[in-house]
């Protein structure tokens, strides 16, 4: 049975020094070095079909993946708008920069959304690490609960977790929260310090540190609206 004819966008580019393949919302786009032989290219995409077709699949699957305009963290009461400027062999490498008016500037495959999704999910756990790590600690001295160290993770079902080491780890989503969420997590996890388990003794320490805590729980469980789509594509 014969093979379906791979379509693609070409692109010719004195910056590529390689061929590159490209899958995004437009499809699959190849980029190529000036004076490259162009009856190379059949071959390189056969070779490289069964990737190419997944990525088109997956692409396909994920219609709602889109940039954002801008990023709301809510937690640290930040709002900063993106720009993108694009650099479309800049052979997958991105760059993030923030100027002093909250605006990112993205540079790179702008076309490529998984690619965008990726660096700007990076800078959020940067900002995560910042941001956060200092706020847990002074709620921490504000309870009189010490905890051993902080760490910030891409976690895709917790908001945050604590080790019988004591050591507590915090998903970086948290910055696109409601502030008061984000310290009831804290207080939720800075209570585990003392008990580890969900038993009676937890929840009465939590109460004493959060009256309203029931309703605060139920909310932290429908906190998963604050965060868009493209934080998910982002690496772990």
């Amino acid at each position: 049975m014969r093979q379906r004819k791979i379509d693609y966008t070409l692109q010719e580019s004195h910056w590529a020094k390689k061929v590159i393949l490209k899958v995004g919302l437009n499809g699959l786009e190849v980029v190529v070095p000036r004076r490259f032989g162009k009856r190379r290219l059949p071959t390189i995409l056969e070779a490289n079909r069964e990737w190419i077709e997944k990525e088109l699949q997956r692409v396909k699957e994920s219609p709602s993946l889109v940039v954002p305009e801008c990023i709301n963290l809510s937690a640290i009461g930040e709002r900063w708008q993106v720009n993108y400027r694009s650099y479309p062999a800049s052979d997958g490498r991105f760059s993030v920069n923030e100027n002093a008016s909250n605006r990112l500037l993205v540079e790179g495959d702008v076309d490529d959304v998984r690619g965008v999704s990726s660096v700007l999910t990076q800078w959020l756990h940067l900002k995560a690490h910042a941001h956060l790590v200092p706020w847990l600690r002074e709620v921490s001295r504000e309870v009189d609960l010490p905890f051993q160290k902080a760490t910030v993770r891409g976690q895709t079902t917790r908001w945050a977790s604590c080790s019988k080491s004591g050591n507590i780890s915090i998903n970086r989503s948290l910055l696109l929260l409601p502030r008061h969420l984000v310290r009831h997590v804290f207080l939720h996890e800075l209570c585990h310090i003392r008990e580890l388990n969900h038993s009676p003794k937890f929840w009465r320490l939590l109460n004493q540190l959060e009256p309203d805590f029931k309703a605060l729980e139920a909310d932290v469980r429908k906190a998963g609206q604050y965060v868009p789509v493209w934080v998910h594509h982002g690496p772990s």
